[in-house]
């Protein structure tokens, strides 16, 4: 009995400490990610097809490090991912009107 008092106990405060964790720094990080997303996908969509600039070019443009996102890029929809894909945003061109964040 008391080993099943101690697993609970223990279970508990991994459950606060993850809690904790999610407030403290994992909640941010996330809403930093789909800021970075969001804004990436939409700067290279213009980019390359507003601008018509290859994506080497593109990324000479951002003045913070995104090298953790990943771009890419299949016709008219420009796709920008990171933690393996967790967090993305996508952007569309249209002849005439540029680009524009989907969902």
């Amino acid at each position: 009995m008391k080993r099943v008092k101690a697993l609970l106990v223990a279970g508990g405060l991994l459950i606060v400490a993850g809690g904790i964790g999610w407030q403290v720094w994992l909640k941010d990080q996330v809403a930093y990610a789909q800021v970075a997303t969001a804004y990436g996908a939409k700067m290279v969509c213009s980019c390359l097809h507003v601008a018509e600039r290859p994506m080497e070019s593109c990324m000479t443009d951002f003045t913070v490090d995104v090298s953790q996102v990943r771009f890419s890029d299949n016709g008219r929809m420009t796709h920008a991912s990171v933690l393996g894909g967790l967090v993305s945003s996508k952007a569309k061109y249209e002849p005439g009107l540029g680009c524009t964040l989907v969902k």
